[in-house]
């Protein structure tokens, strides 16, 4: 895949993050995203998979997109997970009473942990000159997809009057507003898509390598 396919789209794919971004502001600042008590986050839900299945739709039908998602830098989207590492937020969060700790917890070492190994496994790639296995980064991206849904599910689980709500307790409402809703709403599926980048990668770009082994 020439390097330079990906080096034709950086603009117009920060316009669409931004545009994205804004959008998602804008609701959150309507309140949009605060559902019904007792009700699902039906609004974040449907703004967190929106933009996945446009994703795959745009992959599978659009070849120049296609080109240009497999052009990315592997190295890079392992890298971008670093950022998650401000899951630990979540527990500073609960020590104030402001999430639940089952929640918090959860998401919160869960994303740390992504991070960390994100970070191991990204900087290897780089430097090891007899590459990186392909079941250490496939391992380590089915890890952080699962912890994204695992974090979700408890994150509707744990709103007031939900399955495993403690009423004597605090609820995971907190992050159906503004500014905490962007991360399910937009950081959250914007990282869930590289996490599928990745696995479109090591099936398209390394689909016959055991180690992966970057050069340039």
């Amino acid at each position: 895949m020439p390097a330079t396919t990906a080096e034709k789209h950086p603009i117009s794919l920060y316009i669409f993050l931004g545009i994205w971004l804004a959008i998602i502001l804008l609701l959150s600042l309507n309140e949009a995203f605060i559902p019904e008590t007792g009700q699902p986050p039906g609004n974040i839900l449907l703004a967190a998979l929106t933009p996945i299945l446009l994703f795959l739709l745009l992959f599978m039908l659009m070849r120049p997109f296609r080109q240009f998602i497999l052009s990315l830098d592997i190295r890079l989207l392992i890298l971008l997970h670093s950022w998650r590492m401000l899951g630990m937020g979540f527990v500073m969060l609960y020590v104030i009473d402001q999430l639940p700790p089952l929640f918090a917890f959860l998401a919160g070492f869960g994303d740390s942990l992504a991070a960390i190994s994100a970070v191991i496994i990204g900087y290897a790639l780089f430097t090891h000159t007899n590459g990186v296995s392909r079941l250490a980064i496939s391992s380590w991206n089915t890890f952080g997809l699962v912890d994204f849904i695992v974090a979700i599910s408890i994150g509707i689980l744990t709103q007031t009057n939900a399955t495993l709500y403690d009423s004597s307790g605090v609820s995971s409402d907190l992050m159906t507003v503004f500014p905490f809703v962007i991360i399910p709403c937009f950081l959250v599926p914007l990282l869930a898509i590289t996490h599928i980048i990745i696995f479109l990668q090591l099936h398209y770009n390394f689909k016959a390598q055991q180690t992966i082994l970057l050069t340039n």
